[in-house]
């Protein structure tokens, strides 16, 4: 690695010579960057500063700039900088100071360990993402000191404090709000925090905040959902030893009836990050492909939100709509957690928190049920009776079409078969139930966007007039076990080869 070494505010050199073709960076470079600890951390806060837009136009200036917000060097701290392996990267640092890495250099080359590991780990992100498809961010402005003294993207490591760990600031765009750059702050030394090793912590960050520049290469202004949802996916795409969409996925699972199409705020905003589970499995389900049509489609319909990007890439290349994703998406996460099978969703769905549902005594009529718009409202009932039927009876004058009701009969292992009715109008289905310990009732409405909707809900169990073995089809439904789906079939061919995933208690 090159290096040089100067006060935060002196003035930087010319720029390095830039190296011709990054090197191929095996997977095994990964395990061992991961290998000095395993598990996941018990607690982290989110990775960006909250209330702070990924695609937020930087204000200030850098951190090595006194005008700078916080984190930031301090002024007098003696800054140094390094060149990764790859040539991509510049990363800068200080060895005293309230922003000092830690100082081992096992290997006597004159670079701080945990400096050399956060080069590597940024090489190693950058040759995943364009190895499948994405663009790399453009070249800072770069030849100044203000601008990290050349064209290659700049990495600050700088003490967060517990606050966050990470951040990706935007410098400038080519044109309002596309082909923007910026740099990178990176918490310092992660002491204090959760995770099982430096290691572990630099390559979920590197992983997370690196793809925030990769989608401001196309656009920024997306929203919190798709830009915190799709930058945990890619972590997982990069690594699922990292087990960070985990750790998120529970913030989406155990509120889903909250509309996945209207950002939260305020401390709700770890919903963004849970919502990684959808792309999660728009990608095992379609391909992961998917995910990268998104976003360069966003650069055809600047003002477009992203579920209507996703819904027209999912017409124009997967025959299907955002409504037929999401309410499939609602039937997948009925198996995870204790209730994940093979053939019946997700890969790893057992590595997922368990759905958090609304517990209800038989009988139920509940005459005002809303659903938002891109959510479910899921409700749990008493099994074992022969069979257990529910219907939505949607409120006089509403558009229903995009409305679907699950029942879904449950032990505490898996999910036994599926009834599903689809709107428009009124909705009745049942499952047979007698081998059943709960039984699951699903209410999803599939809009991408707009208000939502009311309905009457009754679930009851019933007797039905013929036997389980000759019962017939109830109208409006289908009756399925998880395995059976058609969707399972390409769910085996879409499905990724991982490696066996670290479990945490």
């Amino acid at each position: 690695m090159q290096s040089d070494r100067r006060g935060a505010s002196a003035q930087r050199g010319g720029p390095d010579s830039r190296q011709v073709g990054l090197p191929a960076v095996k997977r095994a470079l990964l395990l061992l960057l991961l290998s000095a600890g395993c598990g996941g951390p018990d607690s982290n806060p989110l990775h960006e500063v909250l209330g702070r837009e990924p695609g937020a136009l930087l204000q200030g200036g850098r951190p090595t700039e006194a005008s700078a917000e916080q984190p930031r060097f301090e002024p007098g701290e003696q800054v140094e900088s390094v060149v990764s392996p790859g040539g991509l990267f510049r990363l800068h640092f200080s060895r005293s100071g309230p922003n000092a890495v830690s100082a081992a250099d096992a290997d006597g080359n004159g670079v701080p360990d945990s400096v050399d590991t956060v080069a590597r780990t940024y090489d190693a992100v950058a040759v995943f993402y364009s190895g499948l498809g994405y663009r790399l961010p453009p070249e800072d402005s770069g030849g100044t000191d203000e601008h990290g003294g050349d064209g290659r993207f700049d990495v600050y490591l700088v003490d967060f404090a517990g606050r966050a760990d990470g951040a990706f600031r935007v410098e400038g765009c080519l044109t309002t709000d596309m082909s923007c750059s910026g740099y990178m702050l990176q918490e310092n030394d992660f002491a204090g925090y959760g995770y099982a090793s430096y290691e572990q912590a630099v390559a979920t960050l590197a992983s997370h905040e690196f793809f925030h520049a990769v989608q401001a290469a196309y656009r920024t202004g997306l929203g919190r959902v798709a830009e915190e949802g799709t930058a945990v996916w890619a972590s997982e795409r990069f690594a699922p030893e990292l087990d960070d969409l985990e750790r998120a996925a529970p913030a989406y699972l155990s509120l889903a009836d909250r509309s996945l199409v209207v950002d939260p705020d305020g401390p709700a905003q770890s919903f963004s990050y849970g919502a990684s589970i959808f792309f999660q499995f728009l990608s095992e389900r379609l391909g992961e492909g998917v995910v990268l049509s998104m976003w360069e489609e966003s650069v055809n319909a600047l003002s477009a939100r992203w579920p209507a990007l996703l819904e027209t890439v999912l017409r124009r290349d997967w025959g299907m709509d955002f409504d037929t994703a999401f309410s499939e998406f609602a039937q997948w996460n009925l198996a995870t957690g204790a209730r994940a099978g093979e053939g019946s969703g997700y890969a790893r769905g057992a590595d997922y928190s368990g759905l958090v549902l609304a517990a209800r005594e038989l009988p139920v009529d509940e005459p005002s049920v809303r659903v938002a718009a891109a959510s479910t409202r899921y409700f749990e009932v008493a099994g074992g009776a022969e069979s257990v039927s529910a219907s939505f009876e949607p409120r006089e004058g509403t558009d229903s079409a995009a409305v679907h009701l699950l029942v879904a009969a449950v032990n505490e292992h898996e999910v036994l078969r599926v009834a599903r009715a689809d709107g428009p109008g009124s909705l009745s289905t049942q499952v047979s139930a007698g081998d059943a310990t709960h039984v699951v009732v699903a209410v999803v409405n599939g809009r991408p966007e707009g208000e939502g909707r009311y309905g009457r809900l009754r679930i009851s169990s019933v007797s039905p007039a013929v036997s389980p073995d000759e019962e017939e089809e109830p109208a409006g439904g289908c009756h399925a076990a998880p395995g059976a789906l058609p969707w399972a079939l390409l769910l085996t061919a879409t499905v990724w080869r991982r490696s066996p995933r670290r479990r945490t208690t």
